[in-house]
């Protein structure tokens, strides 16, 4: 049995990067060896196990062949005779296919040195155009090492082409598409994710974003981590903000803040009155929900205000309407409502004034 680390691991180090997460690759080695040894199998499609004490995931390498379409289309040969050299051949990227064997020394069949070395992503081999999620990772991998100069080498972008051009990237899963979209968002460049879906046709196989906030984004990226900001700034101000949420499978949560992120910068091109503040407090349940209306607030901060006169201090809103007390003097529930909306609009109006 040997054990080689590889991938994304080796990869960041050679560049200088932090390495958060190791893949394991085992030769020579069957399933029954790695249980004995206290390995743990999980996966259903091929063997991956995690090890006792690190639970950091090691693969038995392996080879596989196309059988039908999408990302799950493969048959898989995992016994003990598939060499590393075999196993690093089947992966994306020749900056991903770089392998270490316990003593530090580096394996390095196709030349992925060289390409970190050129700043180039490119395909191990043709295979690459067998998996249509491949399109969606290298558009990832791009936003993460952008800012080190990195482009996708021609003939690569020439199979993303067509791979998107195929029918293939629509039988992936929308579980897929939002996996590897989060990712891309914590990116140090996320819009290049989509400026290179884009650039290859496969965002449009997705949904119908024909806005790319690039400029706000940029600047979002370098000062938030948190997901539901960025993907409402990304999204925000392109037509059926529901469908392209549904499209790439975006979680409730998440959504929601896209919505009311939208909603507010719509608010924002009105004519700035009590009511139509009053509206957008009570559509968005901004009382009952105040840190979710919040989150959307930030989002849509990053856009430039047509008009500086319409600045609301939301914060100062929220707390001047909630501590305005329905009067339960009022027997009816109707009337208790009315009240309290007519109480909130005065406040509200005074707010104004004041301003």
């Amino acid at each position: 049995m040997k054990i080689y680390l590889v991938g994304g691991a080796i990869r960041d180090s050679l560049l200088g990067l932090s390495v958060f997460e190791k893949d394991w690759v085992v030769i020579n080695a069957t399933e029954e060896d790695l249980i004995q040894d206290g390995f743990k199998k999980i996966g259903k499609d091929f063997p991956v196990f995690l090890h006792p004490e690190t639970k950091e995931e090691y693969a038995l390498a392996r080879k596989e062949k196309k059988s039908g379409k999408g990302h799950k289309g493969f048959e898989f040969i995992f016994d003990s005779s598939v060499t590393l050299e075999e196993d690093l051949l089947r992966r994306d990227l020749t900056v991903n296919a770089i392998a270490q064997d316990e003593e530090g020394n580096l394996i390095d069949p196709y030349e992925g040195k060289s390409d970190l070395k050129n700043r180039t992503l490119k395909h191990v081999s043709e295979a690459f155009s067998e998996d249509p999620l491949r399109v969606l990772r290298v558009a990832r991998f791009l936003a993460k090492l952008h800012h080190l100069d990195f482009e996708i080498s021609s003939s690569t972008l020439t199979l993303m082409k067509e791979i998107s051009s195929s029918g293939e990237i629509e039988t992936l899963s929308k579980e897929r598409f939002w996996m590897e979209t989060q990712k891309a968002l914590l990116t140090k460049n996320p819009e290049i994710f989509f400026a290179v879906l884009e650039q290859v046709g496969a965002l449009k196989k997705i949904a119908s974003l024909k806005l790319l906030n690039d400029e706000e984004i940029k600047i979002a990226s370098k000062e938030s981590k948190d997901i539901a900001v960025l993907w409402a700034v990304m999204i925000a101000k392109n037509e059926d903000i529901n469908n392209i949420n549904k499209s790439f499978n975006v979680p409730n949560e998440i959504s929601e803040i896209s919505i009311i992120c939208d909603s507010i910068l719509d608010f924002q091109r009105q004519e700035l009155t009590a009511e139509s503040i009053l509206k957008i407090i009570q559509n968005s349940d901004l009382i009952r929900k105040p840190e979710r209306f919040f989150r959307a607030a930030n989002a849509a901060s990053y856009f430039k205000k047509e008009d500086s006169k319409k600045h609301i201090d939301w914060e100062s809103i929220f707390q001047l309407i909630n501590n305005i007390e329905a009067d339960t003097t009022l027997k009816e529930g109707k009337s208790i409502a009315k009240k309290l909306y007519t109480d909130r609009l005065h406040a509200l109006n005074n707010y104004l004034l004041d301003s």
